[in-house]
Order: C-alpha cells, then structure tokens, then sequence
C-alpha cells in the first residue's frame, strides 16, 4: 500500500528536521557503515563491482546518488573519479557534500530535492543509481526502487546498502541478539527519557508526526526492510540482482563478535545489466 500524502511529509520533515542542525561526530557514532570499517570495506566493494559492471572508464560513468547527505557514504564515487550527481532534501547537508567533492579534486552536481520528486521530474538517465542507508526511512521503498530503476541506463546498475533486514525472516536469536547488541549501546548514549518514550511507542506499533525519531526509524515500526521483495522486483528489471547480507551495530565490541558468530541484520543488494524497458 502506498503512503498517504501526509506521511511521506512527515517523513521528508522529521529528516530535515535532524539533519539541519547536523552534528558529524554523532552521525558517525550511530552509522555502522561509516563507523566500523568491515562493513566499509563491503561497501566499497560493491561501489567497485557496480563500477566493473558499466565497463567503462570511471570518469565517464555518470552516478546518481539519493539521500547523499553529506558526502560521507559519497566517499568511494569521488575517489573514483566518477560524475557525480547527488540529490537530498538537506541544501546544509549538500554544502559539505560540496565540500568533500572540491577536496578530491571533482565537481559533484547537487540537487535540493526530495528523492520520489526528482526521480518524477527529471527525464536524465544514470549509469549507477544508487541509495545508502535510505530506503528504512522511506515509506514506499518500493515505488522508489521502480523509479530509480527507470531512471538507470540500459546495462547500468543499481545499488542500496545498509538496510536492516526484515526481522520476520531473521532467526529469532540473531534479532534478539541485533536488538539486545541495539540497547546495550543505547545505554551509553544519554537522553533516557526520549529513549524510554520511544521504546514505549515501538513496543505498541505506533509512530507519531510529531517525532523526529520516529521517522527516522520508521522501519522499526514497518518490522524492517523486506529484501527479498527487492529483489524480485529488481529481478524483473536487471539481467543480475545479489543480496548482501551482514551484521551491523553500533558497539565497535559487539560488532567484532557479531561478526566472528557470522551474525547478519542488515543487508545491501547490488543488480547490474539494466535491461531495455521494452524487455520488462
């Protein structure tokens, strides 16, 4: 089912509303993919393998990159010299993207816009399309990953990574584990009233408008990010489609033994060889 008109503003509010006042240090400490550099290394693999798929140079590939933020996850495309073009609702968020860009020597396109609004109105083609750490906060993923595929060139590819898996298709034990693993980091971090409020709302299936936070983990409301789905719908849109799953917290401690039990709670999927719209 598709999101009503106020939830999806609600959602691009909440995310203005905590990336404006945007504090660096705190946004690495609660984003495993920049923070521990295992999952780095399993990301930069596959910005690397969707680079190959293209077969082509990488200063000639053109990459649109959704919910860019500020630039850290952009890191692998600017090192790869590639043409970057990168979309988010943050025009803050975009200034450090910027920034970084200059630093590496390349010039990044920045577009002030909600993702589904861009990928409406813009008619441009993308050798790479690709989504970090975003489609958990997007209500109608689905219908975002038709339109990032319809916006992806013919053989190009398409990427999203750091996503928590459906927590039905989990082992029970591995989504105690992630959830346990979740609030024993928790506990460190402060601010235990909003912490206790929010736990309440999330043990009875509710969000609320008026909170940031729970846009901003909307997934746990909608029991994950169904990877699965994804790749059926990815499947009948791409001549290759591979699921990536890994084990992600925030404890640098209990992601070293979350890893060494081959524990996974998130995953990432990379398809390649777009095929023509009239194959689909």
């Amino acid at each position: 089912m598709s999101p009503e008109p106020d939830d999806r503003d609600a959602a691009l509010r909440a995310n203005l509303a905590t990336y404006t006042e945007f504090d660096e240090r705190a946004y690495v400490n609660g984003a495993p993919h920049l923070k521990h550099t295992s999952i780095g290394r399993i990301y930069v693999g596959l910005v690397r393998d969707a680079t190959q798929a293209v077969g082509r140079p990488a200063s000639e590939i053109s990459v649109l990159e959704l919910g860019a933020g500020n630039g850290l996850a952009s890191l692998p495309w600017l090192e790869l010299g590639v043409k970057l073009t990168a979309v988010d609702s943050s025009r803050e968020m975009l200034q450090r993207l910027a920034e970084r860009s200059r630093r590496h020597g390349t010039k990044t396109t920045t577009v002030v816009a909600e993702a589904g609004d861009y990928l409406a109105a813009s008619p441009q083609r993308f050798d790479i399309v690709t989504h970090v750490s975003m489609l958990h906060h997007v209500p109608d993923y689905a219908e975002l990953l038709r339109a990032s595929a319809s916006r992806t060139r013919a053989g190009g590819a398409l990427l999203t990574f750091q996503d928590p898996l459906r927590y039905d298709t989990m082992p029970r034990w591995q989504h105690t584990a992630d959830r346990a693993a979740y609030f024993a980091w928790r506990l460190g971090q402060g601010n235990y009233k909003r912490g206790l409020k929010t736990r309440w709302r999330r043990l009875r299936g509710v969000y609320a408008e008026t909170e940031t936070v729970d846009f901003d983990e909307y997934h746990v409301v909608r029991n994950g990010v169904d990877s699965d789905a994804i790749v059926d719908l990815l499947r009948e849109r791409f001549t290759k489609v591979t699921m990536v799953a890994y084990w992600s917290t925030y404890s640098p401690l209990l992601q070293a033994a979350g890893e060494r039990l081959g524990l996974s709670s998130s995953f990432g999927v990379l398809a390649t060889g777009r095929k023509p719209v009239a194959q689909e």
